[in-house]
């Protein structure tokens, strides 16, 4: 039996409206690159009609929206990056804490692919991090300040007033910050962290809140909860603390809504690549597992972040590739089996993948 915790256009560059924290010079400046902007996307669409050829070489690949298809088939024609532009761009940004991560920093580049504008949390305030490849998830654009998409910020998790005031004026937050020697323990940034960000989020009335988490973190007798809560002390427990803080947090809400992803063993660099929806698997229970790419956990967690589906709202679930999946513990293997009480959801797109998530779900009572 499962336990269900019951939690309760493109207009005139006039009306554009930048986030409160976008001083008046900065604007400015913002407003003459949208002008350019803009006619780069006229142009980059008249060519996209002449060829539609290139478009659909894009379009036949499942793992990416009929948004990024068409802007990735116009700027290849034009011998630009795929990141450099869209029709129409929402005013309000999606903002990434740890954004300097292996995890956060593809999250960025995904949302820069995608022609979305975001916001880059660092504890530094510098932007992108030298060692991450972010071809990873297709993106080779301007990683810059220079790119309009791109804002690059200074966040600390562990200030509730910066984080108060960086989420300001976002559609959505992803959190895939972690502890670190630099940015702190597990304690301050997977439980206390995640929490003030939560609350950040409904104190400024922030849409969407996307926890990248872990798999087992309900799952204390597991072998990964154990050997991950060794290589990091304390970690799975602060995650779980976490997560339970961000769902007592959002119980009463009805504005605002959370998902925490719980992907499984993090298989890189061999095949750090988009393997896309049709290679994943989602389940709803912490019981069973798998690897899965840093760069389709990105994937996955923009588009959670993105979603308006009602059924992902306040809710929990894993994900891992479905080529080979493990349960979390021995007494778990009868998930495995045809028939058992476990959804195991797959689709060839992310909404298809997406549509038997569960809300106000976190984990089975097995």
């Amino acid at each position: 039996m499962s336990k269900n915790l019951s939690l309760n256009n493109l207009t005139t560059i006039s009306t554009i409206q930048y986030p409160s924290f976008i001083d008046g010079t900065l604007s400015k400046m913002m407003m003459k690159s949208a002008l350019a902007y803009c006619s780069y996307v006229a142009a980059v669409l008249l060519a996209a009609s002449k060829n539609t050829a290139a478009l659909s070489i894009i379009s036949n690949d499942r793992s990416i929206n009929r948004r990024d298809a068409l802007i990735g088939g116009a700027a290849t024609i034009l011998g630009a990056p795929l990141a450099c532009g869209a029709a129409s761009t929402p005013s309000k940004p999606v903002a990434v804490l740890g954004a300097s991560g292996k995890t956060g920093a593809l999250c960025v580049a995904t949302l820069l692919r995608r022609g979305l504008p975001v916001v880059a949390l660092t504890r530094s305030g510098e932007w992108p991090p030298k060692k991450i490849d972010l071809n990873a998830v297709g993106f080779d654009g301007d990683a810059t300040s220079s790119n309009p998409l791109l804002t690059i910020q200074a966040c600390d998790v562990k200030n509730a007033e910066s984080l108060s005031t960086n989420l300001s004026g976002c559609r959505a937050v992803v959190y895939a910050a972690s502890a670190s020697k630099k940015g702190g323990n597990s304690k301050e940034v997977d439980g206390d962290g995640v929490i003030a960000a939560g609350n950040a989020c409904l104190q400024q009335n922030v849409g969407r809140y996307v926890v990248i988490s872990s798999g087992s973190t309900t799952r204390p007798n597991s072998l990964g909860f154990k050997f991950t809560e060794m290589a990091v002390a304390g970690i799975m427990t602060q995650k779980r603390r976490g997560e339970v803080g961000v769902r007592d947090a959002y119980s009463n809400q009805s504005g605002s809504s959370y998902t925490i992803l719980r992907p499984g063993g993090l298989d890189e660099p061999k095949q750090n690549i988009i393997q896309g929806p049709s290679a994943l698997e989602i389940t709803q229970g912490d019981v069973l597992a798998g690897f899965v790419s840093r760069a389709d956990v990105a994937e996955v967690a923009v588009e959670l972040a993105l979603s308006s589906a009602p059924n992902v709202k306040n809710t929990a679930c894993e994900l891992y590739y479905r080529n080979k999946v493990v349960p979390v513990d021995k007494g778990f293997k009868k998930y495995l089996q045809d028939g058992a009480d476990l959804d195991r959801l797959y689709g060839e797109s992310y909404d298809e993948l997406f549509q038997g998530i569960k809300p106000n779900y976190d984990y089975l009572d097995a």
